[in-house]
């Protein structure tokens, strides 16, 4: 189990490489999407002249918002869920349910990855109605998000596994550990 340990640490480690940047990319896509619909709120009741375009690139950063921002949730245990059953269960029962469920979350990403990644391959070929951008880059989000996810549920699925071992060194829903973090 140490060695189930060591690599759930050091995907520990990649992941919060990863999602740090995750969350100022996040933060950064919503100050874009507040200047934009600020702008566009502005230029169609004050100069009677519309953006043609603050619409779909609303769209679009709306869904990398959500691909950007679902790792994260998961990291956290901050998606909506029914914890009842789950407490009905001893220590390693609990664990042994979380390995259970993260894993069905990664075999999820993996097909959403795996045809994400087509559907930009796709979008390569399209360009954005109102705005000559390739559509390959709105489609990416998908790929990019499920790949991520997937990473988060890997290490929540060893940190379960060693958990089944030692509960005590198992797999946390720590929520305090979220609202710090929200509130930098």
């Amino acid at each position: 189990m140490r060695g189930v340990a060591a690599v759930a640490a050091g995907l520990g480690r990649l992941n919060d490489t990863l999602l740090w940047l995750c969350k100022y990319l996040i933060i950064a896509i919503v100050a874009v999407l507040a200047a934009i619909l600020i702008a566009a709120v502005f230029y169609r009741y004050a100069l009677n002249d519309a953006f043609a375009w603050s619409e779909e690139a609303s769209k679009y950063l709306m869904v990398w918002l959500t691909f950007l921002g679902a790792p994260i949730a998961l990291r956290h245990a901050a998606h909506i869920n029914i914890d009842l059953l789950v407490q009905l269960f001893p220590p390693r029962g609990r664990q042994a349910f979380y390995a259970m469920i993260h894993l069905i979350i990664i075999a999820t990403m993996g097909i959403l990855l795996w045809k994400g990644w087509a559907f930009a391959e796709l979008g390569a070929r399209q360009v954005a109605s109102s705005f000559t951008l390739s559509m390959v880059w709105m489609y990416l989000a998908v790929p990019v998000g499920s790949a991520l996810t997937c990473l988060v549920a890997a290490e929540h699925t060893l940190k379960a596994l060693c958990g089944i071992a030692d509960p005590e060194r198992g797999l946390r829903e720590d929520h305090s550990a979220f609202v710090d973090e929200a509130r930098e």
